[in-house]
């Protein structure tokens, strides 16, 4: 390989990157206010704990975060045990923000130099960003073995969500191009480097550990040799230079659970303040990649297109489609521990933050299959052109706003198209707020609805969408989302509510007339809409239920909702065991006709898994029940 080129490629890059950061100023999106704060912590007393002073800085270099930045300060004068949100206390009281301070350590050095320059400081984060880009560039350079295909590299990556965050205060530029550029560089030789840098992206976003499993895989699929049979290719796959890249790349990512344990005494605070398994789902996992607002393939179209093209004309070329299969496999595995996260709807350019490193094990294999194609400038000049053109769909609307595709679908379409139910509401309503299960949302918010969202958990809900005595039709068009959520689409069609049903909610409950909670039960509360009812508390719980003459259909419904970690209950109706059963989706249980007889039935409960909310709150909750139908 000649020298100069290489050398000649850096040259121009690195000018390039110069003159972005030159001609750009850095845009204070993403989770800014932790990093920025961050950085001049470590800047100014080389620790990242947060501090009066540094907020005071922050504001000056930032005044259009002010807002956010008088929060965690008057929090922090007040001596608040829970400061603003994205922050918390340590062992000893200090605070530090939730993310790990990683991403403002690399940036504590571009930080001063741009202060002593006289430049704005806040530039850091560009610096860093395009730092790893250009990584990403002398990675690509060294794949492909000319400059030609390492500038289209570079240009798809940008094409692929790098040109939507390399500007933002947080690390998802970095991320995306370390985890690309470790994939490069440990399957073509210089697996330290690539552990290295996979380490430095999972310090950022820890589901990128999955590195460390995955990328030996596709290592044994570039190098297999059938010759050697299945231990020689793995002893190959995890030689020791293998092994020394995965173990140093696994120290890096050891330090802010280390970290976490420390300060906090769990390996991840975020995970215990900021997720929850219970919206790990398959309606968020299609969301991930198919919502026409954030999805992955809204961020990397072409790139897919073309991925299934050549798998298709693979044929029986089984190192292709095996190198593809673990892609998927690493792409998902990547993806799933993000769908616990409570902020569905977070700030995003077009594709959320979280599909865009994900998406990098993708272009990982269509890099490999341009350096493999004989004809590659037309496959790359094909795709590079209609991925320019997703990120221009991607910089049309904001992160409260819904895409033109969605809109179309919305307005052409709309019972083919029904998103996770937090993405409706909060571009339906123009917001980045909480949605709430007691209410009931539309769209289009102003004028004739066509398309309307509630709760099957809320009492009232179809009182609301209906008026009083009146209950949705079964005429109607419904669609199931997760979490008891459920979507009507067109007209609402109503009818008068049967005067024999019963409801007897939190009320009722609280009388002990109708029904009776007999034992495993707290106290009735009237927290308002699905807050209305009781929790159970411990393992068992069993209440009685009054049962007049007038039923017709003879059946119970229990309706309410579950604690984090249960999902489902064992019900037994007047002696008959009717198994496990998810009663968030209001399961109509059979009265025996015994029961019916003597006017009353017992319901006994076994719930799932009991969980105590936090330890200033011993009581072991599963269930909150908020009323019982009798049809």
């Amino acid at each position: 390989m000649n020298a100069a080129k290489p050398r000649n490629f850096l040259l121009m890059l690195a000018l390039l990157l110069g003159m972005m950061i030159a001609f750009t100023r850095p845009s204070l999106n993403g989770d800014s206010v932790e990093y920025t704060l961050a950085t001049v912590a470590m800047a100014r007393h080389a620790s990242p704990d947060i501090r009066l002073d540094d907020i005071a800085v922050a504001r000056r270099l930032a005044p259009e975060r002010e807002e956010p930045y008088s929060f965690i300060d008057n929090d922090m004068r007040a001596n608040k045990e829970k400061v603003y949100a994205a922050f918390v206390r340590g062992k000893n009281g200090d605070v530090f923000t939730v993310h790990f301070f990683g991403y403002s350590a690399l940036s504590v050095l571009p930080y001063k130099a741009l202060e002593a320059a006289g430049l704005p400081p806040f530039k850091c984060f560009q610096v860093v960003n395009l730092a790893f880009v250009f990584i990403l560039g002398m990675a690509l350079f060294r794949f492909f073995g000319n400059a030609l295909q390492a500038w289209f590299g570079l240009a798809l990556f940008m094409a692929c969500g790098g040109i939507l965050y390399w500007n933002w205060t947080s690390p998802e530029c970095l991320s995306a191009a370390a985890l690309l550029a470790g994939l490069l560089l440990f399957t073509t030789g210089a697996p330290v480097w690539g552990g290295l840098l996979a380490g430095i992206a999972a310090q950022q976003n820890p589901t990128i550990l999955f590195f460390f499993g995955f990328a030996p895989l596709l290592k044994l699929c570039l190098d297999y040799r059938a010759a050697d049979g299945m231990a020689g290719n793995l002893r190959r796959a995890l030689a020791p230079r293998q092994l020394l890249g995965l173990g140093l790349g696994m120290a890096l990512f050891a330090i802010p659970p280390l970290f976490n344990l420390w300060q906090y005494g769990v390996p991840n605070i975020i995970v215990k303040l900021f997720s929850d398994k219970g919206f790990v789902s398959l309606t968020r996992l299609s969301s991930f990649f198919f919502d026409l607002n954030q999805g992955m393939l809204l961020g990397v179209p072409a790139v897919a297109a073309a991925l299934l093209l050549w798998a298709w004309r693979q044929g029986e070329a089984r190192r292709g489609l095996a190198l593809l299969a673990v892609a998927l496999l690493f792409t998902l595995a990547l993806a799933v521990p993000a769908l616990a996260v409570l902020n569905w709807n977070s700030g995003a350019a077009g594709m959320m933050r979280y599909a865009f490193w994900c998406a990098m094990p993708l272009l990982f294999v269509f890099l490999w299959a341009v350096r493999t194609a004989p004809r590659w400038r037309l496959l790359a000049g094909g795709v590079l052109l209609l991925q320019a053109g997703a990120m221009a769909n991607a910089h049309s609307y904001q992160y409260v706003e819904f895409s033109p595709l969605a809109r179309f679908m919305l307005e052409r379409f709309p019972a083919w198209y029904h998103p996770e139910p937090e993405i409706f509401v909060e571009r339906a309503y123009h917001h980045d707020e909480y949605y709430y299960a007691n209410q009931v949302y539309m769209y289009p918010t102003q004028g004739k609805p066509f398309k309307h969202l509630y709760n099957r958990a809320n009492p009232q809900a179809e009182a609301k969408l209906c008026g009083p005595n009146m209950r949705l039709s079964a005429a109607n068009r419904f669609t199931e989302s997760y979490r008891n959520w459920r979507y009507v689409d067109g007209p609402l069609q109503c009818e008068q509510a049967d005067p024999n049903e019963l409801h007897l909610g939190a009320q009722q409950l609280r009388l002990a007339q109708a029904a009776q909670l007999e034992s495993g039960w707290g106290n009735v509360e009237f927290g308002g809409g699905v807050w209305d009812g009781a929790w159970s508390v411990g393992r068992t719980s069993r209440l009685r239920v009054m049962l007049p003459a007038t039923l017709k259909q003879g059946t119970l419904t229990i309706n309410g909702h579950y604690f984090q970690g249960n999902a489902r209950t064992r019900v037994v109706v007047g002696g008959k065991d009717l198994g496990w059963l998810p009663l968030e989706q209001l399961q109509a249980l059979e009265l025996p006709a015994e029961a019916r007889k003597a006017g009353s039935v017992l319901v006994e409960l076994e719930h799932e898994a009991p969980q105590r909310p936090g330890p200033q709150d011993q009581r072991e909750l599963a269930f909150f029940l908020n009323e019982l139908v009798l049809r």
